[in-house]
C-alpha cells in the first residue's frame, strides 16, 4: 500500500511528522517554563502572605477574644476548636467558619459571625427550640414544634412525651394547647395519638383524658373550664372520657 504513495504525498507526510515533533518539543519546553514560573510565583506569594500576616498580627489584628452566644445545647469547646487563632482576624472566612460550626450539632439552626475589629470574633448560634420528646421503637428523640427530630437520646427534663403512630404529623392540637398556657397545660406529662385519629392526654402521669376525634378543642376547653371554675380536680380520676360530644365519663 505504501508503494502506491506518490513522492509529493511522502513529502507532505514528512512535513506533518516534522511539524508534530516540533510542536511537541515546544509544548514540553513551555510546560517546563510555566512550571518554573508558577513555582516562583507561589514562592513570592507565600513570602508576601507571610509578611503581611505577621504585620497584621503585630499591629493587633489577631483573634484575641471569641464571644459565643445562643449555644444552650451546643458545646462551646467544639466551636472554639474550629477557630484558627494563629491567623489574622481579617483572614477568617466567615461563611466557611459558619458552615463548619453548623455541621457539628443538629441543635444548630443557623450561625451568624461578625468581626469586631481589631481582635474579636462574635458568634451568634441560633438553636432549634425543644418542644417535646418523641418515643418510638424504644428510642426517645427531642423534636421541635414542627415534629422534626433534633437529637436522639438527649436527656431534657420537663418535656412532654409524644407517642403513637403518625403522631408527629398531627401535632397541631398538642402544640396549640401547650402554647396557650392554660391551667391544665402545665400538668400535661404525655400525649398519645390513638388509632391514627385522636389524642389521649395524660395529666401528671395520673389521669388520662380521652379526647374526641372531632373538635378536641371544645372538649379540652370545657375541661379547663371545670378545673378553673368548680371544685373539680382531675387528679381524683384515672380516666376522663370525653369522646362523646357534650358528655363526660369519669372513673377512678
Amino acid at each position: 500500500m505504501l508503494n502506491n504513495i506518490t513522492r509529493s504525498q511522502k513529502n507532505f507526510l514528512r512535513k506533518c511528522a516534522l511539524f508534530i515533533i516540533i510542536m511537541l518539543f515546544f509544548i514540553s519546553v513551555l510546560h517546563r517554563v510555566l512550571n518554573k514560573t508558577t513555582s516562583q510565583l507561589n514562592y513570592y506569594f507565600t513570602w508576601y502572605n507571610d509578611r503581611l500576616s505577621n504585620l497584621l498580627l503585630s499591629n493587633g489584628f489577631s483573634i484575641d477574644e471569641v464571644v459565643i452566644t445562643g449555644n444552650k445545647f451546643t458545646n462551646e469547646k467544639d466551636i472554639l476548636n474550629l477557630i484558627n487563632k494563629t491567623q489574622p482576624i481579617i483572614y477568617v472566612s466567615l461563611s466557611k467558619l459558619a458552615d463548619s460550626i453548623q455541621s457539628i450539632s443538629k441543635w444548630i439552626k443557623y450561625v451568624r459571625i461578625y468581626r469586631i475589629l481589631p481582635n474579636t470574633l462574635y458568634i451568634n448560634v441560633g438553636e432549634h427550640k425543644p418542644f417535646a420528646l418523641w418515643s418510638n421503637d424504644n428510642k426517645t428523640s427531642v423534636i421541635n414544634s414542627e415534629g422534626k427530630v433534633i437529637a436522639d437520646n438527649y436527656p431534657i427534663d420537663n418535656l412532654v412525651v409524644i407517642t403513637g403512630q403518625n403522631s408527629l404529623s398531627n401535632l397541631e392540637f398538642i402544640k396549640n394547647i401547650l402554647e396557650r398556657k392554660t391551667q391544665l397545660s402545665s400538668h400535661i406529662s404525655s400525649c398519645v395519638y390513638i388509632e391514627n385519629k385522636r389524642w389521649n392526654v395524660i395529666l401528671d402521669n395520673v389521669s388520662t383524658v380521652k379526647l374526641p376525634k372531632d373538635n378536641p378543642y371544645r372538649a379540652w376547653n370545657y375541661l379547663n373550664h371545670l378545673q378553673s371554675t368548680t371544685d373539680f380536680t382531675f387528679s381524683n380520676w384515672s380516666i376522663i372520657d370525653m369522646r362523646i360530644t357534650d358528655k363526660i365519663f369519669m372513673s377512678r
